[in-house]
């Protein structure tokens, strides 16, 4: 019975060496301290086995596993925008989250998302926590300071509904959205919203004569449209945009990483693949 708890102890000794997750290799360890444990009892030691129990299976485990409770993730905080990244019955997918979940498996790392406001997003540039941001984000979208962002998986479009019939009214953007660049509109004639919904109930309400987005919350928005307006609203290209991740600048490394995924995606052909089976 012995060799056998010695033979496993250095089996789990082993184990623990080849671990690339650190609370894979923290569990291992408990179960080397109880393993020893064992050996102590047999050998006729019984207060060195409770000590060994007491503190090496329990209270070390416990102080390490909660040490490391945050680490060995990736935390993406992302909005909740179809095809890019969604919940359907409980289950995440999107575009995103499938490249993401592959940058997660090549770094060992358990991918943790989050799903925020648009409003949210500026303070979470800032959060130690955050690592990747995501949902149809592009370059416009947010002041860049602070970011890396990654090369381009999808390139899109920012666009113009207005209602033909309603003149000299402001045309709404979400904040934050930069569109000094954008010749047909005037800077002073905007007006700014913190949500979606926000915005489109100002637009069915005919607070505003029109508003810009990109591709992917255009199509939102068209959804939620009344029936009458739609007979009246024109939509029109405005400029090209490319939709990326966005990194803090303290993470060169996981930058390079993500950067590194997405020209493997795209000259093994995995990337097109993936926009296929949501975009087409």
């Amino acid at each position: 019975m012995i060799l056998f708890f010695l033979f496993l102890l250095l089996v789990l000794a082993g184990a623990v060496l080849i671990q690339k997750r650190l609370l894979n290799a923290v569990i291992l360890l408990g179960v080397f301290s109880l393993t020893s444990s064992m050996i102590y009892f047999l050998v006729g030691a019984p207060d060195v086995a409770v000590t060994e129990g007491a503190i090496g299976v329990a209270f070390v485990t416990f102080i390490y596993v909660l040490a490391l409770s945050d680490q060995g993730k990736l935390h993406v905080v992302t909005e909740e925008i179809p095809p890019f990244f969604y919940q359907d019955k409980g289950r995440i997918q999107g575009i995103e989250y499938e490249i993401l979940q592959q940058l997660a498996d090549q770094l060992s790392l358990d991918l943790e998302v989050e799903f925020v406001k648009h409003s949210d997003l500026p303070s979470q540039i800032s959060s130690r926590r955050t690592e990747i941001i995501a949902g149809a984000f592009y370059k416009e979208y947010l002041p860049a300071s602070g970011l890396n962002i990654t090369l381009p998986f999808h390139q899109a479009s920012l666009a113009k509904i207005v209602d033909t019939q309603i003149e000299n009214a402001p045309i709404g953007t979400l904040t934050d959205l930069d569109v000094t660049d954008i010749k047909e509109i005037d800077a002073e004639r905007i007006s700014r919203f913190n949500a979606l919904e926000d915005l489109m109930s100002a637009y069915n309400k005919e607070k505003i004569s029109g508003f810009i987005s990109d591709s992917a919350r255009m199509s939102i928005a068209l959804n939620q449209i009344t029936t009458q307006k739609r007979k009246t609203s024109e939509i029109s290209q405005v400029s090209d945009i490319n939709y990326t991740f966005a990194i803090p600048s303290s993470e060169v490394e996981l930058t390079d990483k993500l950067n590194e995924l997405l020209e493997n995606l795209t000259k093994t052909g995995q990337l097109e693949k993936i926009l296929d089976r949501y975009l087409r």
